[in-house]
């Protein structure tokens, strides 16, 4: 089996504090290196990430269950902490909860996150005015996170039953990787792209932001 088949089942979990909606999405991914990564969101901003790197990538359903395991405890440790009301939650730069200052996201990630130059990639494509979502695949076409993919999956059937052939309109290149490009599937409301190292599909509102979102895409996935 290819290890693909072996991709944990991620987790996703919503907090709510004062007037502060924070959303927590724990995955497993093993490109560029095997990691569990604990993502927090709010207002559609990234505001943290936690990382965990493994050993080894998940290479049997013994390590899957394993993995999933360690998974889901660094998602409920992460929680706990989020429903702690006596948390002032100063390491997301968050007030505490009933205060009247503003929220300032910020993206405060470990050493391990800040030198992957995926989760760049990642920050660059969401901060861009009128992104709604953004979807990771691997550069086989695999999402990076089991809900995630079910979700897309609902939402656009069509898209995801031509997965494979709108992967390949970025050739494969050696070392695992793909050309860079962007490629629109719907005017103004999803495109996909390849960074190189990975994929993307971006969901964006249909709304005049007077964004030429093709343009910004391919600035957000270029180095």
């Amino acid at each position: 089996m290819a290890q693909a088949d072996f991709i944990p089942a991620g987790r996703t979990s919503r907090v709510v504090r004062g007037d502060v909606e924070i959303q927590i999405q724990t995955e497993y991914a093993w490109r560029p290196n095997p990691r569990l990564t604990t993502s927090l969101f709010t207002k559609g901003q990234i505001i943290n990430k936690i990382e965990r790197e493994l050993p080894k990538p998940v290479n049997s359903f013994e390590d899957k269950i394993r993995v999933e395991d360690m998974l889901r405890k660094q998602h409920l440790d992460v929680l706990k902490i989020l429903k702690d009301k006596g948390s002032a939650l100063q390491f997301l730069n968050l007030p505490p909860e009933n205060s009247d200052a503003p929220v300032t996201p910020r993206v405060t990630v470990t050493r391990a996150a800040a030198e992957d130059p995926n989760i760049t990639v990642v920050n660059r494509l969401a901060g861009i005015k009128g992104v709604e979502k953004v979807f990771r695949l691997d550069n086989s076409g695999t999402f990076l996170n089991s809900a995630i993919s079910s979700e897309f999956k609902k939402k656009y059937a069509n898209v995801f039953r031509e997965l494979f052939d709108i992967i390949n309109v970025f050739a494969e290149l050696p070392g695992g990787q793909r050309e860079k490009g962007v490629y629109e599937i719907q005017r103004n409301r999803l495109y996909f792209a390849s960074s190189g190292r990975e994929c993307y599909f971006i969901l964006v509102q249909p709304k005049d932001f007077g964004v030429n979102f093709e343009k910004a895409i391919k600035i957000a996935v270029s180095d």
